[in-house]
C-alpha cells in the first residue's frame, strides 16, 4: 500500500511541476520536478526509494533511449559523427582520468582507484537531462544535437570506466588492454543486437499482420514493449550494452516506418500517443526521483562530525567545476581543430 501511495504522489508532483512550469516558463521544468522531489523527501521522511542501477536502466533509460533513436535525425548524426564519438568515448576516459587525479589530489584519504569511479559516474551526460532541459531552454541546434548524439552513446563508455573503476579498488588490478576489449565488445555487439532484435520485431509484426492479425492495441503493445526486451536479451544474454543496443533498434525502425508501408495509420497514432503519456511520466519521475535522494544521500556526511559540511559543499563545487572546465577546454579544442583543419565547408569559428 505505501508503494502505491508514494507512486500515487509521484504522479500528482508531476502534475504540480508542470503547473508551476505554466506560470514560471523561465525555469526548466526539470528544476521544478527536483525541488518538489527535495521538498517531498523532507516533508515525508517515511518515503524513501531505492531502485538498483539496473532496474533504473530498464524502466527509465532503455524506453526514453529507444524514442530517442526513433526520432534523432540521422543526417545530422552521421554528419557530426566525429564530434559526437568524441565526446561520448575520448572526453569521457578524459575526464574519468583527469577528474580522478584531481579528486584525489584535493582529497587523499580517497583512493586513486575509487576517485576514478566517482569521476567516471559524473563524466557522460545524461540523456533524460539533455531532453528535459532541452524543452525549456533555446540551446543552438547544433549544439543541442551534437549533447543529444553523444549522450545517446556515452552510456557505453562511462559504465566500462566504472567497472573498471570498481575493479581496481577491490582487487588492485586493473588492465587497461581488458578495458578496452571489453569496451569494444559492448559497443560493437550492442549495435548488432540492436539492429538484428530492431529487424526481428518489425519482421514479427509484418507476419502478423499478413496473417490477419491487425488488432491495433495488440501492435501498439508490442512497440511498446520492444526496447524492454530488447535492452533485456542484449544485458542478460549477450553481456553487452543494452543503452547502444536499444538507440540502434529505435534508428533502425525509423529507418523501416520511412521506406516499408507496414504500418496502419490508426495503429501509428494510438501508439505514438501511447508513447507521449510514457515519456511525459518517464521523464518526469526520473527528475522527482533525483529530488527525493538528494536529502538520502547527503544525511550520512551531515550527520558525520568528523566531516565539515561547507568544506563538503566545496569539494562537491570543485569537483563540478573541474568536470565542466574539462568540458569547456575539450569543446573548444575539438572546435577549433575542426575549424582549422576540418574538411567541413563553412565552419564556424568557435
Amino acid at each position: 500500500m505505501n508503494l502505491l501511495i508514494t507512486v500515487l504522489l509521484l504522479l500528482v508532483c508531476l502534475l504540480i511541476s508542470n503547473i508551476i512550469s505554466h506560470y514560471i516558463p523561465f525555469i526548466p521544468t526539470a528544476l521544478i520536478q527536483v525541488v518538489l522531489g527535495i521538498i517531498i523527501a523532507i516533508a515525508f521522511t517515511g518515503i524513501k526509494i531505492e531502485i538498483e542501477t539496473e532496474w533504473f536502466l530498464l524502466l527509465f533509460v532503455a524506453p526514453l533511449l529507444y524514442n530517442d533513436g526513433r526520432h534523432f535525425p540521422r543526417e545530422e548524426l552521421w554528419k557530426m559523427r566525429s564530434p559526437i564519438f568524441g565526446n561520448a568515448i575520448i572526453l569521457v576516459l578524459l575526464t574519468t582520468l583527469l577528474g580522478g587525479y584531481f579528486i584525489h589530489w584535493m582529497i587523499p584519504a580517497i583512493p586513486l582507484g575509487a576517485a576514478f569511479a566517482l569521476a567516471a559516474i559524473l563524466s557522460p551526460t545524461d540523456p533524460v537531462a539533455v531532453s528535459g532541459i532541452a524543452k525549456r531552454i533555446h540551446i543552438p541546434e547544433y549544439v543541442l544535437n551534437l549533447v543529444r548524439g553523444e549522450s545517446l552513446i556515452n552510456d557505453a563508455s562511462g559504465l566500462v570506466a566504472f567497472k573498471y573503476a570498481v575493479a581496481a579498488v577491490v582487487t588492485g588490478y586493473f588492465s587497461i588492454n581488458a578495458a578496452v576489449l571489453n569496451f569494444a565488445y559492448m559497443l560493437a555487439a550492442g549495435a548488432v543486437m540492436g539492429f538484428v532484435l530492431g529487424l526481428l520485431i518489425t519482421a514479427i509484426r509484418y507476419t502478423l499482420q499478413k496473417q490477419g492479425i491487425n488488432d491495433v492495441t495488440f501492435h501498439s503493445l508490442l512497440q511498446i514493449l520492444a526496447p524492454f526486451i530488447i535492452y533485456i536479451i542484449t544485458e542478460e544474454l549477450f553481456h553487452a550494452s543494452g543503452v547502444i543496443a536499444v538507440v540502434a533498434a529505435g534508428i533502425v525502425y525509423s529507418l523501416i516506418e520511412e521506406r516499408v508501408e507496414t504500418f496502419v495509420a490508426e495503429e501509428k497514432v494510438v501508439t505514438e500517443n501511447i508513447w507521449s503519456i510514457i515519456l511525459f511520466v518517464l521523464n518526469g519521475i526520473v527528475f522527482i526521483l533525483l529530488g527525493l535522494n538528494i536529502p538520502l544521500s547527503m544525511i550520512e556526511t551531515v550527520a558525520d562530525p568528523n566531516i565539515d559540511n561547507w568544506l563538503a559543499i566545496g569539494y562537491a563545487l570543485a569537483i563540478g567545476m573541474v568536470v565542466l572546465g574539462i568540458r569547456f577546454i575539450w569543446s573548444y579544442c575539438s572546435s577549433y581543430f575542426r575549424y582549422k583543419y576540418g574538411k567541413v565547408k563553412d565552419a564556424e569559428k568557435p
